[in-house]
C-alpha cells in the first residue's frame, strides 16, 4: 500500500520552495522511492510596493493607496499622528514612515488588506494580502521628500506549475528524489 502522507513535504531548495509544496508520487510499500516531482502552488504571487521618505513631508500633503479589492484610502501628513483619521506625523523620514505604517494598518485604514514592513530608516515595504494581478495597483504620491513604486509582481494562481511539469502523477520507481537535499527533515533508511 502506498504511503501518501510521507510524500507531501516542503522542499529545502529555496528556488523551488517560494510558497510551494513538493509532491511526489506515492511510495511503494517497503521502499524509499519517490515518484516524479510536482510543484503545486497554493495561489498566485502577492504584489509589493515601496514608499521611501528622504526627509519631512509638508503638512496637508497626501498619498493615496489602493488595495487588491480596489479600496482606496488617502493618508495625510499633519503635525501629529491620528491614525484613526489617517493622518501621520510629518516631522522626519523615520517618524513619518512609522506613523504612515500605523495609519495603513489601522481599522480605518487598509486594516490588514496590506501588510507593511518598516525598516525604521524611512522605507516601507507594502504587500497586498490577496495574491493576483488585481493587487498591481497604483500609489498616488503627493508628498515632499518621498518616492514610491507602484504595486507590482502580483500574479494569478496557476495550479500545478513548474519548468519540469509532467502529464500526471505516476507511481513508477525513480531514484531522482532520494537525494536528501530535496526535502527538509527526511529520515534516511
Amino acid at each position: 500500500m502506498a504511503d501518501v502522507a510521507t510524500n507531501v513535504r516542503p522542499t529545502a531548495d529555496a528556488a523551488s520552495r517560494n510558497g510551494s509544496v513538493i509532491v511526489g508520487a506515492p511510495k511503494g510499500a517497503n521502499t524509499n522511492a519517490i515518484g516524479t516531482e510536482y510543484r503545486i502552488r497554493a495561489g498566485g504571487e502577492h504584489a509589493t510596493a515601496t514608499i521611501t521618505f528622504s526627509g519631512a513631508a509638508t503638512a496637508d500633503e497626501t498619498i493615496v493607496i489602493i488595495d487588491a479589492d480596489g479600496v482606496s484610502k488617502t493618508y495625510t501628513a499633519k503635525d501629529a499622528t491620528a491614525a484613526s483619521s489617517l493622518q501621520f506625523i510629518k516631522t522626519d523620514k523615520n517618524a513619518a514612515a512609522t506613523a504612515l505604517k500605523s495609519c495603513i494598518e489601522h481599522a480605518n485604514g487598509h486594516n490588514g488588506s496590506i501588510a507593511v514592513a518598516d525598516d525604521e530608516a524611512g522605507v516601507l515595504t507594502l504587500t497586498q494580502m490577496k495574491p493576483g494581478t488585481k493587487g498591481n495597483t497604483t500609489i498616488t504620491e503627493g508628498l515632499s521628500n518621498c518616492t514610491k513604486t507602484d504595486f507590482s509582481g502580483g500574479t494569478e494562481e496557476s495550479g500545478v506549475n513548474d519548468a519540469r511539469l509532467v502529464a500526471g502523477l505516476e507511481t513508477k520507481y525513480t531514484n531522482r528524489f532520494d537525494d536528501p537535499r530535496y526535502y527538509a527533515g527526511d529520515a534516511v533508511g
